[in-house]
């Protein structure tokens, strides 16, 4: 995946830290995106967990300027919240505009034929948009991140899902039915601490790595 820095950016951001928390699991935009940045990656089970390990163990965190988590009904989270909860911890330290990894709307082969027979859809909540073009009727399911859309899908929990092409063709029992590639504003932060000392190596400790270095 692209990634719009310049090299003398990325070379500036790697003498602060080598690694970088982001949202997991494996598969996710935020993955990839961080994963051509740095050479250490931390995945966690949201972007605001990510933001805390960033300020526990000295690193960056990468978040996603689109993010929202929410229930059936209500959002319980987002990035302007995140933003302003993390002030006196994280600080902004760049921000760019890259395109997404090719996502899709696929739907579950033993359950429906088409988009017009879909009547639950499972999505990350930032792909809404998505849903409601292609599957307008469908009520719809949130996952926290769009791998788990795609394996509600796959399992057949729900007749459809929004996710990223890569993991959905990897997927016994989904069919791909509209393709699309989208661009997300990525936010990188730095601890706020890094403005009076010099950023430190990150301790060994936490969430499961991603085992991709360079």
């Amino acid at each position: 995946m692209a990634v719009n820095l310049s090299a003398a950016d990325v070379e500036r951001l790697r003498r602060g830290s080598t690694a970088v928390a982001t949202l997991g699991p494996v598969g996710t935009d935020a993955h990839a995106v961080a994963d051509g940045l740095f050479s250490d990656v931390v995945l966690t089970e949201s972007f605001a967990a990510a933001m805390a390990y960033g300020a526990q163990h000295d690193t960056y965190a990468l978040v996603a300027a689109g993010f929202l988590e929410r229930g059936e009904a209500d959002v319980v989270d987002s990035w302007v919240d995140l933003h302003f909860r993390s002030m006196d911890r994280m600080l902004l330290a760049t921000i760019w505009e890259s395109s997404t990894k090719t996502m899709c709307i696929a739907t579950n082969m033993r359950r429906v034929d088409t988009l017009d027979d879909v009547r639950r859809i499972a999505i990350h909540p930032a792909t809404a948009v998505f849903a409601r073009k292609y599957a307008p009727q469908a009520s719809i399911r949130y996952a926290n991140a769009k791998p788990i859309a795609v394996e509600w899908a796959d399992q057949g929990e729900v007749d459809a899902c929004v996710g990223s092409l890569d993991v959905v063709r990897k997927a016994a029992n989904l069919v791909v039915q509209e393709v699309f590639t989208p661009t997300m504003v990525w936010c990188l932060y730095q601890p706020r601490a890094w403005g009076q000392r010099g950023p430190r190596d990150p301790e060994p400790t936490g969430p499961p790595r991603s085992g991709a270095l360079h």
